[in-house]
C-alpha cells in the first residue's frame, strides 16, 4: 500500500502539489499559523527530500558516461549563466513591486540542473549518458556557482547571506550526496543491485513527500496574504511562463547555432530549463519567506505540464528542425 501511494505521488506529483495547496490555503484560512516557526520541519523536509534523491543517483557512473564537453559545457551555460540572466530581468519587471516572489525567480534561475534531467531524457530518447554527466556536475557545481548568482541577482532586492548560502548548499548536496553514496553501496552489497533497482523506485515519492511538506506549512503560514490578494497566483504563473519562453526560445536557437542533434539537443533544452524543485524549495524554505517558497510551490505544476508539452508537443517538430544523429549519419541533412 505505501509503495503503491509512493509510486502515485512520483507519477502525479503535479496532481498532489496542487491538492496539498488548496488544504494549506484551507488550514490557513481557519487556523492562525502567522507565527508559526516552520524552520524545523523544513530542516526535517529537506533530508526527507534530498537523502533518497541522492541515494538513487549513481554518480559514479560519472566516469563512463558520455564525454561530450560541447554538450555539457553549453549546456551548463545556459542553465546557470544564462537562466540566471533571464530570471534577473523578470524579476526587475514582472515582478520589480513583489521583492518575495522575485527572488523566487532568482532562485530559480540560480539553482538549475534537476536531477530528473536523466529521468526526462530517457522519456525524450536523449542521450541519457550525456545527462548523467550533466545533472552531476549541475549539482556539484550549485555550492559554488548558485550562491554568487543569486547575490549578484539578488542582494538589490534583500541582502544575501553569500557564505550562509553556499553553508546550506554545501550541506543540503554534499551530506546528503556522501551518505546516500554509502547507503547505496551497502545496500547492493548486502542485497544486490536487482533489490536496490527495485527499492530506487519508491525514492522519488519519498522525495516528494519532503516536498509536500514545505509546501503545505509554507503556504498554510501566508494563506491570509494569498487570499486576500489572489491577483500573486497570475503574477508568478506569468513570470514563470515568461521565464520558460524565453529560456526555451534561446535553447532551441543555440542548439541549431551549435549543430546538436535532437539526441543531445533536447538535453540542453531541458538543462536549460528545468531548474531543481527540491534544492530550490529547500533554500528558500530555510533562508527567506513564505512568500518566496509560496512562489516556488508552483513551478512544480508549470513546469511538469511544460516539459512534457516541449516533449510530445514540440518534440516532433524540434527533430526535423535540429535533425537526429541517424539522419545525420545517412546524410538526409
Amino acid at each position: 500500500m505505501i509503495r503503491k501511494t509512493l509510486m502515485r505521488i512520483k507519477q502525479y506529483l503535479y496532481l498532489f502539489v496542487a491538492v496539498d495547496f488548496i488544504c494549506a490555503l484551507v488550514v490557513g484560512s481557519h487556523l492562525n499559523m502567522k507565527s508559526l516557526n516552520i524552520k524545523p520541519v523544513s530542516l526535517i523536509a529537506v533530508f526527507i527530500m534530498l537523502y533518497p534523491m541522492l541515494t538513487g543517483m549513481a554518480v559514479e557512473r560519472v566516469r563512463t558516461a558520455g564525454k561530450n564537453y560541447k554538450l555539457i559545457i553549453s549546456t551548463l551555460f545556459l542553465a546557470f549563466i544564462v537562466a540566471s540572466a533571464t530570471a534577473f530581468f523578470i524579476s526587475r519587471t514582472l515582478l520589480a513591486q513583489e521583492p518575495d516572489l522575485a527572488l523566487a525567480m532568482v532562485l530559480v534561475g540560480a539553482i538549475p540542473c534537476s536531477n530528473m534531467l536523466i529521468g526526462w531524457a530517457g522519456i525524450a530518447d536523449a542521450s541519457v549518458e550525456d545527462a548523467i554527466v550533466i545533472a552531476v556536475a549541475g549539482l556539484l557545481l550549485l555550492p559554488l556557482l548558485s550562491p554568487v548568482l543569486v547575490r549578484i541577482s539578488g542582494n538589490a532586492i534583500i541582502p544575501i547571506p553569500t557564505l550562509r548560502l553556499a553553508g546550506h548548499l554545501l550541506l543540503y548536496i554534499i551530506l546528503p550526496l556522501v551518505l546516500g553514496y554509502i547507503t547505496r553501496k551497502r545496500i547492493i552489497t548486502v542485497k544486490g543491485k536487482p533489490y536496490f533497482m527495485e527499492l530506487k523506485k519508491v525514492f522519488p515519492g519519498i522525495s516528494a513527500t519532503g516536498i509536500l511538506l514545505i509546501i503545505f506549512f509554507s503556504v498554510a503560514k501566508v494563506a491570509d496574504i494569498i487570499l486576500h490578494k489572489p491577483v500573486l497566483f497570475l503574477i508568478v504563473a506569468a513570470a514563470l511562463f515568461t521565464y520558460y519562453l524565453i529560456q526555451l526560445v534561446i535553447a532551441i536557437l543555440a542548439v541549431k547555432a551549435l549543430r546538436f542533434p535532437y539526441e543531445q539537443g533536447i538535453i540542453l533544452l531541458l538543462g536549460a530549463t528545468a531548474s531543481s524543485q527540491a534544492i530550490s524549495l529547500a533554500i528558500a524554505a530555510t533562508m527567506f519567506s513564505s512568500l518566496t517558497v509560496f512562489a516556488l510551490s508552483l513551478k512544480p505544476m508549470l513546469q511538469v505540464f511544460f516539459i512534457l508539452g516541449v516533449i510530445y508537443g514540440l518534440g516532433p517538430w524540434l527533430k526535423k528542425f535540429w535533425g537526429t544523429s541517424a539522419q545525420r549519419d545517412g546524410n538526409l541533412i
